[in-house]
């Protein structure tokens, strides 16, 4: 999509507003300032316009899962330090989904990513790894 927009200052929004036409699935979105990118991203959804069917059968549940990286520090203090060193960024502290670095850690919610799947049914898992450096493996459990 390649939006570019002056910064969007502190406590005021911004709408972007944008056409799509013949396409449908699951895009990302992320910043593209600095290594800002690094924690601020989401997903876009483009369902199949009305009256048109899925390729496949339509699915009881549309989820998204969102994977990605967390530094203790500063991602803009890592890409410097990588800089000043010359070599590659530090690898990130934890890995993700949804944003919360799971049940090992106190600073997750009480429960880590739960998606619901009931047997004999059609579920759609959207899975995004907006991860800046790591390729991330997703599995579903039994």
């Amino acid at each position: 999509m390649g939006q570019n927009s002056s910064h969007i200052r502190s406590g005021t929004s911004y709408t972007y507003r944008f056409k799509i036409s013949g396409q449908e699935g699951t895009l990302w979105w992320h910043a593209h300032s600095s290594w800002v990118r690094a924690t601020v991203y989401g997903a876009i959804v483009i369902r199949p316009k009305e009256g048109t069917s899925y390729p496949f059968a339509k699915p009881k549940r549309d989820s998204v899962v969102i994977l990605g990286e967390w530094w203790n520090a500063n991602p803009l203090a890592v890409i410097r330090e990588a800089m000043r060193i010359g070599g590659a960024p530090n690898m990130s502290d934890a890995y993700t989904i949804d944003g919360q670095p799971g049940d090992l850690y106190n600073c997750s919610t009480k429960e880590t990513v739960i998606v619901p799947i009931d047997s004999g049914e059609t579920n759609l898992i959207r899975v995004i790894n907006a991860a800046l450096n790591q390729q991330l493996f997703f599995s579903i459990a039994n």
